[in-house]
This record gives structure tokens, C-alpha cells and sequence, in this order.
């Protein structure tokens, strides 16, 4: 399974077609991430993450909150 994996990432990272397949997929992906509704929706379960981090202990809370905000930032740039 592993050597299927890098197989087909050799492929897509080591072929002109491969190269041009990855570069169209991270286009797609990026403009999905920039999609006003995408990054509504990721603000909203953003938010809802941190009110929940509160309940958890500090040094856990504090991994989630930088983690949702990791998330979040992610679809700004």
C-alpha cells in the first residue's frame, strides 16, 4: 500500500502530464478555499471550536484554539 502511495506521488510529481494534473488539482483546491461560502463556513466551525476549547483543560485548549486558528488562517491567504 505504502509503495502504491509513492508510486503515484513519484508519478504526479515526476511527469510533465503528473506535474500538470497536480498543478490543475492545486489550483481547484485554492479556489475553494478562497470561495466566500468555504470560508463562511469555516469561520462558523472555527468559532464554534474555540467556545469549546474552554472546556477542556489549558494545555488541550490551547492546542485546539491554535489549531482552529491555523485552520482558519489557512483560507485568508
Amino acid at each position: 500500500m505504502l509503495a502504491a502511495g509513492a508510486a503515484a506521488v513519484g508519478y504526479v510529481l515526476g511527469t510533465k502530464a503528473g506535474r500538470a494534473q497536480f498543478e490543475q488539482i492545486k489550483a481547484k483546491a485554492d479556489e475553494l478555499a478562497h470561495d466566500p461560502r468555504v470560508r463562511s463556513g469555516v469561520s462558523s466551525i472555527a468559532g464554534e471550536v474555540r467556545k469549546n476549547a474552554d472546556k477542556l483543560p489549558d494545555p488541550v485548549a490551547g492546542a485546539v484554539r491554535a489549531a482552529a486558528d491555523a485552520v482558519e488562517g489557512a483560507t485568508r491567504t
